[in-house]
């Protein structure tokens, strides 16, 4: 069997949009791809003869383009990282569609087997599996109230207001003890909430998922956090 040559991030793209507008109507022609994707079609044309000398279309000038079976092999590969990755940010991260399906067009190129699978997995055990159930309520309850402000400044997270919500963005270098810290769960996309002072000595308690963690003030003024709306 011939070697399928690799194709760039651009080029699935291509491939991705013939074989949507192929699963929806009997041909694809440049135009009806130009429109899908918004580009030229000069910029159409060059990429259908990349991809027909990749041996994945058959394409000729004004003639409808078609998928070989190693092209409709490759192109359900990208499809399948596509969805698996806006099913993830729309079904577990409670994404709005549109911002899902954008954010997958972003990273989907990243994304390789054996990771897809892996994150299918993960996909399938939350949403099936009975031991899983306290993660969905959590997962339906807490994802739709974060909702970062753009505009808000960092600020350590000694400085937090009490009972503020906020996601932890940078780790100091200076902080002593990095790992113990980690072992924690204080690690960068934390969502903490400062809790008060604790009762003994220069301490402040935080929450962490639905833990109580207590840290020096002078520790936590290396922790650097994002205030989250509510």
């Amino acid at each position: 069997m011939k070697k399928i040559l690799p194709i760039s991030s651009s080029q699935e793209d291509y491939l991705e949009a013939i074989a949507e507008i192929l699963e929806h109507q009997e041909h694809a022609h440049t135009k009806d791809i130009a429109t899908k994707l918004n580009v030229t079609m000069p910029s159409v044309t060059n990429a259908l003869q990349t991809l027909s000398a990749r041996g994945l279309i058959i394409y000729r000038s004004h003639t409808p383009v078609r998928l070989t079976a190693a092209g409709a092999e490759k192109a359900a590969i990208i499809r399948r990282r596509h969805h698996t990755l806006k099913h993830f940010f729309s079904q577990l991260l409670k994404v709005d569609d549109k911002e899902a399906d954008e954010a997958a067009c972003r990273i989907e190129h990243v994304f390789k087997e054996p990771l897809v699978s892996r994150m299918v997995r993960l996909i399938e055990a939350v949403e099936s599996h009975e031991d899983c159930a306290g993660l969905r309520a959590y997962l339906e309850r807490t994802m739709p109230t974060i909702n970062l402000d753009p505009d808000s400044e960092l600020i350590s997270l000694d400085r937090l207001p009490k009972h503020k919500r906020a996601v932890l963005t940078y780790v100091a270098d200076t902080l002593r003890g990095v790992k113990k810290f980690a072992d924690m769960g204080l690690v960068p996309g934390a969502e903490v909430e400062y809790e008060g002072t604790a009762p003994f000595g220069e301490l402040i308690r935080i929450k962490l998922m639905d833990t109580s963690l207590s840290l020096r003030a002078a520790d936590a003024k290396h922790f650097w956090v994002r205030v989250m709306e509510k």
